[in-house]
């Protein structure tokens, strides 16, 4: 907003800016620099596009992966992802960079993980298995298996924020719809029954539908 003082006009108005510059009052137009973007520019958009399409398409996921996280700050559950992602999970330098998919977080917390997580393919789609280890502090046999499966080639993914008990030990993340011969990147995490604990999600590797 544009002010006047002593005579003197101010701040911005429409279109221009006046303000003082070395003792002068200089007005100008407020537009798009004609300047090329540099190099450092260039990969910060980069990875900001990059890391926004990825995240939207696990979007539902990321709600309730990060829905905790986003509580204690007043934040947005995407937000929150965005930002972790953005930071840690890019690789390389413009104009190549690239999402560094084992080093992805899909959900946020302090629940510990159970040990011996394995992917395998199967006829219907990705069979996961955990250790079962009863009585591990911070866990109970009631939480529930969030499973993930992203084909970067397809730009599609597959995923279940509510899968089996904890004691089961295994969880099958059904495929439908990708043709068979495509790489999908996985990912697992628990969540307890009433939604109030939750593990960060680990990267559990490659495998080929």
């Amino acid at each position: 907003m544009g002010t006047i003082k002593n005579g003197r006009q101010s701040g911005k108005v429409g279109k221009t800016v006046t303000y003082l510059l070395n003792g002068k009052l200089v007005t100008r137009t407020i537009g798009k620099s004609t300047k090329p973007a540099s190099d450092l520019q260039n990969a910060v958009r980069q990875r900001t596009k990059l890391t926004s399409k990825f995240l939207q398409t696990l979007k539902e996921f990321i709600l309730v992966g990060y829905e905790l996280d986003a509580r204690q700050f007043k934040e947005l559950p995407q937000n929150q992802a965005f930002r972790y992602n953005w930071k840690h999970a890019s690789a390389g330098s413009y104009p190549r960079i690239r999402i560094n998919f084992s080093k992805v977080l899909l959900a946020f917390g302090s629940m510990p993980l159970p040990k011996g997580l394995t992917v395998v393919a199967s006829e219907g789609g990705f069979n996961f298995s955990w250790a079962v280890q009863e009585g591990l502090s911070g866990t109970h046999w009631s939480d529930q298996v969030m499973l993930v499966a992203y084909f970067p080639a397809l730009k599609r993914a597959a995923y279940r924020t509510a899968g089996v008990a904890r004691y089961e030990g295994t969880d099958l993340l059904p495929i439908f719809d990708i043709a068979h011969g495509v790489v999908a990147e996985t990912y697992i995490a628990f969540i307890s029954n009433d939604r109030k604990s939750i593990s960060n999600s680990v990267y559990t590797g490659k495998v080929t539908w």
